[in-house]
């Protein structure tokens, strides 16, 4: 047989195993042989062609040797990988992932080359059974000793792999750092954190380690949060402040709730224990945030001061610093309220008494001032911050943004003045101090002096009738300013009971 009809044979061998491959992608999106594949196919070729040639003793020849030597390794492996991706990848439920870790599949692939290494040896180069079995145990002494940290964090990673204590993509607690599971090797367990930094823990430490998972954000994880507070203020009023501000951090679970506890008697607090539950492990550091600054804003707005074991000394008298501080608050609040157009034509000293009577509130950023249609009795003045006051449906969809307000704007006047449900919802675009003016602080006022409720119902007239011409001036007829003033009037006095 000459040349010329060897070559078409291998050929013909090599073009239908490519089309074979082809077949199998197709038919297997998890068989992941490529090159392994193509040297497989060009060997089998090879040992076609070899084997139609006409020369004596072709089996003695190294050529042929190595040749099916290769053929056997490599089928060995392709075989593998079609067992792979047809039962151990488990196609018919990919969502379950594999039947087998891929540490345990490597090795099970070394086993599997190791025992067609055997046969090339004993059956291809003749080689004696024991003499191979000696050799390769004597080998084995040599290399596991060599090789003995190797080994141990092969076989460690085995037994994570098998155990799984974690999965890819689970965040672990390392040294206090948070670190996502990135994959699993033969000697390492690779880890990132939120800043990027990759960790290679030898698999031998991460099976010792007391491993803290958190999952991989599909089930809830609960922090604790512990802050120490005065001994003044009752248990009860404190856990109604602390879960209120856990309610309204953000990525915090409604279900588990959150949870505030009494957790021992400090020298100069009691110390608390907040329980808030997340998916939000991949944010650790920003939902621990969250929920420390809203605990701070709600502390504050609720008066309640965080006591610091600390001893100070006033070198100057301590009723002199407070009444400084007292003095500037309260002008700073008459320059704000004299600044509004409600409050213009109001004498001095009825000014300097709605000033003295208000208060302050400080909101964090996502935080509600008021929400629409609740009942309420209150103006705000923006100090410091923005706030968007919107309309319509709590639903992103539903809800219209009417304005964003900043320092010196109000809001809550009709509800302050009559009683009237909030007509809007005013939400902190940002941190926002806001100056508070209440009912019981206008009541003494407008008792002392009849007058003021006659003005600030004209004032509030006026600003009604100068939004009705911005926004609803399509709306048929408007009232007249008078009529409305009195009308105002009347509402007034029946909310005072005048």
């Amino acid at each position: 047989m000459d040349l010329a009809s060897v070559l078409p044979a291998g050929l013909g061998v090599f073009v239908a195993l490519e089309g074979l491959c082809v077949l199998l992608r197709r038919l297997l999106p998890r068989f992941q042989m490529t090159v392994l594949y193509h040297l497989w196919a060009l060997a089998v070729a090879t040992w076609v062609s070899l084997e139609r040639l006409p020369m004596l003793d072709m089996h003695q020849t190294t050529a042929w040797k190595v040749v099916v030597a290769t053929v056997l390794l490599l089928s060995g492996l392709v075989a593998f990988a079609v067992v792979d991706a047809l039962v151990f990848q488990r196609p018919w439920r990919p969502a379950a992932g594999p039947l087998m870790p891929k540490l345990a599949l490597d090795v099970l692939r070394l086993g599997v080359l190791i025992g067609l290494g055997l046969v090339v040896a004993t059956r291809i180069y003749g080689a004696n059974f024991s003499t191979v079995l000696v050799s390769s145990t004597v080998l084995s002494a040599v290399v596991g000793l060599a090789l003995q940290d190797v080994l141990k964090n092969v076989f460690a990673g085995l037994s994570i792999d098998l155990e799984r204590p974690f999965a890819r993509g689970d965040w672990l607690m390392m040294d206090g750092v948070p670190a996502q599971v990135i994959d699993l090797s033969w000697r390492s367990t690779r880890l990132r954190t939120n800043e990027g930094v990759e960790i290679y823990e030898p698999n031998a430490t991460m099976s010792s380690l007391k491993v803290v998972n958190l999952g991989n954000g599909t089930r809830p994880v609960a922090f604790n949060f512990f802050v120490g507070l005065p001994y003044e203020t009752p248990p009860a009023r404190v856990r109604r402040v602390l879960l209120a501000a856990a309610e309204a951090a953000p990525d915090v679970c409604t279900q588990p709730a959150p949870e505030a506890f009494v957790k021992s008697y400090g020298d100069s607090a009691i110390n608390y224990q907040l329980r808030v539950w997340t998916l939000s492990v991949a944010r650790l550091t920003r939902f621990t945030d969250a929920v420390y600054s809203r605990l701070w804003y709600e502390l504050k707005r609720e008066g309640i001061e965080v006591p610091f074991p600390i001893r100070t000394v006033l070198l100057h008298p301590a009723s002199e610093e407070a009444a400084k501080r007292t003095s500037l608050e309260l002008e700073r609040a008459v320059a704000r309220l004299g600044a509004l157009d409600l409050f213009d034509e109001l004498r001095p000293e009825t000014l300097r008494e709605l000033a003295a009577s208000a208060h302050r509130e400080q909101f964090d950023a996502g935080q509600v001032l008021m929400r629409e249609g609740d009942a309420g009795s209150s103006l705000f003045v923006v100090e410091s911050g923005h706030v968007r006051v919107s309309k319509g449906d709590s639903a992103a969809a539903g809800r219209v943004e009417l304005a964003r307000l900043g320092p010196g704007d109000v809001l809550g006047e009709m509800s302050l003045l009559t009683g009237e449900p909030r007509s809007a919802t005013v939400t902190a675009d940002e941190g926002a101090e806001v100056l508070v003016l209440s009912k019981q602080a206008v009541a003494p006022v407008l008792a002392a002096d009849p007058t003021v409720a006659e003005y600030l119902s004209r004032a509030l007239a006026a600003r009604r009738a100068e939004t009705a011409a911005t926004l609803e001036s399509h709306r048929g007829q408007a009232r007249r300013p008078s009529d409305e003033a009195a009308t105002l009037l009347g509402k007034i006095r029946e909310f005072f009971r005048l």
